[in-house]
């Protein structure tokens, strides 16, 4: 991706001091996205039409795209302290998919099983996942049919696109540099990537962000030079654009569907890119169809309307204005009930930046971007994005303009045995994708299946 010079990703050292040691003006959320007010929610009747309108031979105009950086290190970090949970997850390991390789590994540095401490095992367990640094999607998510074999998360999301797709078609996981050979390996000898194309592409290190000490002085390595970090999902954006697919189904690594529930993903996955692909036949109709006539460019500003431009009623677009919102890139996500599960939610924002500024739009908002002033707004929320999307966009097209520059983010890490900051770009689905059209939907909380603790692959099915 060729970004502005004034983007995030082409920021100066001075230009990043500013960001991390001055505050960011708080998001302005001006409520809730509900189901009725920003959020669809398809009844049984309209989701099997969606199921019927389906054809297989899509399959090529169709690709799946996991972000899939991560390490395991939140997964397992616990088993460096917590003993409660150490002493649940030893207990269980006859009923998590990586167990016997755990109680392999625990026999061979024991010579038993017997009397081993949970905090001994949990010792182990930590060496074999390489100390949290082995790659999110590595790890043993689910058990096979005998018991032994298993599959991991890269396994688990090939699984489902496979049962869609059973033919030849496109995967996309975004992997470290760092681990490419390991996941290449895996990948290669699965037999879940049998008949797909994959591709392992990674972060450029042209977007990785500069790391502040507690005392304002930019932390340097043993040469004297700055150092640097990857920075966050949203520097993922421009692998997103080399995706050469029209349809691209967007979800996280952690959300690996279960085989349990692998026909009911399948389901929502197939009525999602049947939704989105309608969508975009709308679009291309309104765009051969759009004329001067003041009557087709009230249809065609309704039609934005309803698909989240949020402009301004009283407000008139020339033939060239609605031109160019309908070359905007397209996502369709499904959002969840929010049950008291961590993550971005659906809300109304106004922008503040760019092209829609002041325009009152549906966004994905994190909690870390509210301010105190409208935090409330926060428990009003009745839904919640698990990540789990499908994107529409033109081959070659360029996402750098529909980013909202202004919603990076910071935080504080430990680097080098030290408090730092670092600063973040624009979250990938979240101001990343601010200017694009957006429409949230309704979708069963069994679709979202997060794995952020191991203790959440007990009894996984």
């Amino acid at each position: 991706m060729s970004a502005p010079e004034d983007s995030l990703f082409q920021l100066s050292l001075e230009a990043c001091r500013t960001r991390l040691t001055t505050s960011s003006q708080p998001l302005d959320v001006v409520r809730p996205c509900t189901v009725g007010d920003g959020i669809e929610q398809w009844s049984s009747e309209e989701f099997d039409d969606l199921l019927l309108r389906w054809r297989e031979d899509k399959a090529a105009q169709c690709g799946l795209w996991v972000p899939a950086s991560g390490a395991a290190t939140r997964m397992f970090g616990f088993l460096r302290s917590d003993e409660e949970a150490q002493s649940k997850l030893w207990q269980a390991a006859d009923r998590l998919a990586f167990g016997k390789a755990w109680k392999d590994a625990v026999h061979r540095r024991f010579g038993s099983n017997e009397h081993v401490q949970a905090t001994e095992a949990c010792e182990v367990l930590w060496h074999l996942m390489e100390g949290g640094s082995i790659p999110k999607g590595l790890v043993a998510f689910h058990s096979g049919a005998d018991g032994d074999e298993s599959e991991n998360a890269f396994d688990a999301h090939l699984a489902l696109w496979r049962e869609i797709f059973p033919n030849r078609t496109k995967v996309w996981f975004t992997v470290p540099k760092v681990k490419h050979a390991d996941i290449d390996a895996h990948l290669s000898a699965s037999e879940f990537a049998t008949n797909t194309d994959w591709h392992l592409p990674f972060q450029s290190p042209s977007t990785d962000t500069p790391v502040l000490d507690k005392d304002g002085a930019w932390l340097t390595d043993a040469q004297g030079q700055v150092v640097r970090r990857p920075g966050g999902h949203g520097a993922l954006l421009p692998l997103l654009e080399e995706a050469a697919v029209p349809l691209i189904v967007i979800r996280n690594i952690d959300n690996a569907p279960s085989p349990s529930l692998r026909e009911l993903r399948a389901k929502w996955t197939v009525a999602m890119l049947s939704a989105c692909d309608a969508w975009v036949e709308e679009r291309e109709r309104l765009r051969r169809e759009l004329t001067d006539s003041h009557r087709m460019l009230e249809t065609v500003q309704d039609w934005l309307n309803a698909s989240g431009a949020g402009i301004e009623e009283g407000t008139t677009l020339s033939v060239t204005e609605a031109a160019a919102w309908l070359d905007r890139p397209m996502r369709l996500v499904g959002m969840v009930r929010n049950e008291g599960q961590p993550g971005g939610g659906p809300f109304w924002v106004r922008v503040q930046s760019g092209t829609d500024r002041g325009l009152v739009r549906p966004q994905i908002v994190e909690s870390i971007e509210f301010g105190m002033h409208n935090k409330h707004l926060m428990a009003q929320a009745t839904h919640f994005n698990p990540v789990d999307m499908v994107c529409a966009l033109r081959p070659s097209q360029s996402l750098s303009e529909f980013v909202d520059a202004s919603r990076y983010m910071k935080a504080t890490k430990t680097m080098q045995g030290r408090e730092v900051t670092v600063l973040e770009h624009p979250g990938l689905w979240n101001g990343g994708m601010s200017g694009w059209l957006t429409r949230f939907v309704e979708i069963p909380s069994a679709c979202f299946q997060p794995v952020k603790s191991a203790l959440d692959l007990i009894d996984r099915t």
